[in-house]
């Protein structure tokens, strides 16, 4: 009870900041309210170590790519992919950092829907237990990249033939007559730089690492969030568009995967061309 009730003083301070016009989102209780910090901690499993040997290796095996753009080319004012038939309902990941298996599957689910025609759930669940030996750790956290390599070499099943179970005790089961969709490697963004993936996210929905362990992203309800002290990647979300407010205050859409009582529906909006707030740009790619 202690917790929910600290979750409680906390939403209510945050509450109290923006309609005193000091910050620019709501805040409001969700089905982690009643988690322990360090359960919480375990929703947040981006780890960019993958960013070393292996980022090389991708590369050298052109697995990995440079996402480059036309400064000069016009872009879109706002885009917001869920209004295109590509992305599927916000899904909850539970007590295991498998939060870039979801972000990873879900950019998949959009790359194949593109693709194929075919809009499907894909499976977390065999991301989670099959990507060990390209660097990712299970439930204790992984990278994208290692994610787009798996599904240019093995291909991943659907969520119905590979059920999410929200742990990595089992060993992979995956079998090549289950594959549904697959791709040829990855783009990744230059680090930190916003309007190469706005570039990017004009053309599709792309992972990012964000920095998210903190009471108030935990808490977030609506608005356009921001926080200066979020310095440090640790979750993975899906950007799904962008646009800008009726207070000309520019954002960025995410998919999240703590379920649809986290923000709006399980969807959020991040504060855009604010010095790559939350890290949203520094390490980010999709598939290809």
């Amino acid at each position: 009870m202690a917790i929910f009730e600290s979750n409680e003083l906390i939403t209510e301070a945050i509450n109290r900041k923006y309609k005193q016009g000091l910050i620019s989102y709501t805040a409001g209780l969700n089905d982690m309210a009643d988690l322990t910090d360090e359960e919480f901690r375990l929703m947040n499993g981006f780890l960019p170590l993958n960013e070393t040997y292996r980022a090389r290796r991708y590369a050298a095996n052109n697995y990995g790519l440079f996402f480059t753009y036309n400064n000069s080319e016009a872009l879109p004012k706002r885009v917001d992919w869920r209004n295109s038939g590509i992305v599927t309902p916000v899904k909850a990941q539970g007590l295991c950092g498998s939060c870039y298996a979801f972000a990873s599957a879900a950019a998949l689910e959009a790359y194949h829907k593109r693709k194929t025609g075919r809009l499907v759930d894909l499976s977390p669940q065999n991301i989670l237990e099959c990507t060990w030996k390209f660097g990712n750790k299970g439930c204790r956290g992984g990278f994208m990249n290692p994610v787009f390599v798996y599904a240019s070499t093995n291909g991943i099943s659907t969520l119905k033939h590979y059920p999410y179970v929200g742990t990595d005790k089992y060993p992979c089961s995956w079998r090549p007559e289950l594959v549904e969709a697959t791709d040829r490697g990855y783009y990744h963004i230059p680090r930190g730089d916003e309007r190469a993936l706005q570039y990017a996210v004009a053309k599709g929905p792309v992972v990012v690492g964000i920095s998210g362990y903190h009471d108030s992203f935990k808490n977030y309800r609506s608005g356009i969030y921001t926080n200066h002290k979020c310095k440090t990647p640790n979750h993975a979300v899906l950007v799904v568009g962008y646009g800008t407010s009726r207070k000309n205050e520019d954002y960025w859409i995410i998919k999240n995967s703590w379920g649809q009582s986290w923000g709006r529906n399980g969807f959020g909006y991040l504060a855009r061309n604010k010095g790559n707030m939350c890290q949203i740009a520094t390490m980010a790619s999709f598939p290809r």
